[in-house]
């Protein structure tokens, strides 16, 4: 490949379409509309939620055109809700598979955060308490959140 796949021209789809196959879907620069809100966001603080409902916060330093994500000074969030309390453990550079996302946003480092941190120990034997509290009342949480429910 001469250049790289976001500077590529489009190539003409089958049957002569004039859009290159992507129903008209990507914008001059090569880039499809999807990718234009990644791009707004490399270089800054994003909250990430992943299939399995884990939490990351890092900082975006680039991604592919599969929605892969590199992601540098990443911390997987552990949030206790009903005590507004988070703690963080640190993992580093991370490279997410695109199709791990649920979700993500910028953190806004300007406001007030609404949640307080806590010692890792405490907020980890919490969400064990709680997982052992719903299981022991029947509630199971589904290891993925795109997960096809099977009986």
């Amino acid at each position: 490949m001469d250049k790289p796949v976001f500077d590529a021209e489009p190539s003409s789809g089958a049957a002569g379409s004039s859009s290159g196959g992507t129903g008209g879907q990507s914008r001059p620069g090569g880039l499809p509309h999807w990718a234009s809100n990644l791009e707004d966001n490399v270089d800054k603080q994003l909250l990430i939620v992943l299939r399995d409902d884990r939490k990351l916060v890092g900082y975006l330093r680039t991604f592919d055109q599969f929605a892969n994500l590199l992601l540098e000074h990443t911390v997987e969030r552990h949030i206790l809700i009903d005590e507004k309390l988070y703690a963080d453990v640190y993992f580093g550079t991370m490279m997410i598979r695109g199709e791990n996302v649920c979700l993500f946003g910028e953190i806004d480092t300007d406001r007030k955060q609404a949640l307080g941190e806590a010692p890792l120990a405490y907020v980890l034997q919490r969400e064990a308490e709680i997982e052992a509290d719903l299981e022991a009342r029947g509630i199971q949480k589904p290891g993925d959140m795109f997960a096809d429910m099977v009986d």
